[in-house]
């Protein structure tokens, strides 16, 4: 679901210092810990309410349900659960049947499932694992070995947790700008490069800092480095959740929207430059602000559009308002395009494994 551009915000404080930028969560960074959720599946009210009973006492948040039915339809509405526990023998839909259809949903590929059964047979044991259950538990199983399987199930839990936290902490790392905190170059084309395979309509916004060069000279790497980092985090603040926003280079940064036209990406990369270039920064006492320049591209006009044409579109509109910028109030076919940065934008491409060449 889309959601809306954010408003524009208030200018930044003169001293504006944003040690992290900020994130979106649902990017790449864990949820807050969480109490476990169980479910327990018996059509044995009794036996049933025993085993809601030892796995709370285990800090489980439990659910129960009456048969496989009601289990699937309580696992498909609402957040996911840690365990499961499920008896072999119920009317309408069996345990066996009722795992087959839970490992099939992506998200219970990898949750603890327990049969419960009455049956001592191994033929029924080795059917459950086959299935997709991790362990079982008899019903004639003391309440001491119920305890003990509920404590080694909530220990592979807590552990497949804290596997998941650093593969996201890791994912972070591989997909980030260190700086920034914005999305790398490679995951950028990595990205970009899928989103148009889909067929969607695309609008690529190449953002650059004016005379950045001169922040660095006067001030110092520190302030440059402060200045990237803090529009970083207000990049994040000021694009819509489904928007893509990577760190291109030193001091630019390129934006891909999906699912809007021209004139409103235009709009959008507007407002973002004039917000943007309000900000002042304090550095050594000495207040200083940046100006950006945006140039755009369209995937609706071109026929086949690869994210290399757009990047050279994108960069050559964004040299024109530059000059623009420069010389305010002439005529744009006064201008004339250095064919130089042609060159450059696919050297840059190459030296850092984007493209291999520009498709003409």
């Amino acid at each position: 679901m889309k959601i809306p551009t954010n408003p524009a915000g208030a200018a930044a404080a003169p001293d504006l210092m944003i040690d992290r930028p900020l994130r979106r969560r649902s990017d790449y960074e864990p949820n807050e810990p969480a109490s476990l959720r169980a479910l327990i599946v018996d059509d044995d009210e009794h036996y049933r309410f025993f085993i809601s009973t030892l796995a709370s006492r285990f800090g489980f948040n439990v659910t129960s349900a009456v048969d496989g039915q009601m289990a699937l339809a309580t696992i498909a509405d609402g957040p996911a659960f840690d365990l499961l526990i499920v008896d072999c023998e119920m009317p309408r839909l069996n345990g066996l049947e009722m795992i087959t259809q839970v490992r099939a949903e992506d998200r219970y590929a990898d949750v603890y499932a327990v049969m419960l059964t009455a049956r001592e047979d191994v033929q029924t044991k080795i059917s459950a694992l086959r299935l997709g259950y991790d362990d079982f538990l008899t019903k004639s199983d003391s309440e001491v070995e119920i305890s003990a399987k509920l404590s080694a199930a909530r220990r592979v839990i807590g552990r497949q947790r804290r596997l998941d936290n650093a593969v996201r902490e890791l994912y972070g790392l591989a997909t980030r700008d260190e700086l920034t905190g914005l999305y790398n170059r490679r995951y950028f084309f990595t990205e970009a490069d899928r989103i148009l395979g889909e067929g969607r309509p695309v609008n690529l916004v190449l953002f650059d800092l004016n005379d950045f060069k001169a922040i660095n000279d006067t001030f110092g790497h520190l302030a440059g480095d402060r200045v990237l980092r803090d529009l970083g985090a207000m990049f994040m603040t000021r694009t819509r959740r489904g928007d893509l926003v990577a760190r291109y280079g030193g001091d630019e940064f390129v934006m891909l929207v999906t699912d809007l036209d021209q004139a409103a990406v235009s709009a959008i990369a507007a407002r973002m430059v004039s917000e943007l270039s309000a900000n002042d920064w304090t550095f050594e006492q000495a207040t200083f602000g940046v100006t950006l320049t945006a140039g755009i591209a369209c995937s609706s006009l071109l026929e086949r559009p690869t994210i290399a044409q757009l990047l050279n579109i994108g960069d050559r509109d964004l040299y024109k308002n530059k000059w623009l910028r420069k010389h305010p109030g002439h005529d744009v076919a006064l201008y004339e395009y250095d064919t130089t940065r042609d060159a450059q934008v696919v050297d840059f491409m190459r030296d850092h494994n984007i493209v291999k060449r520009v498709k003409e």
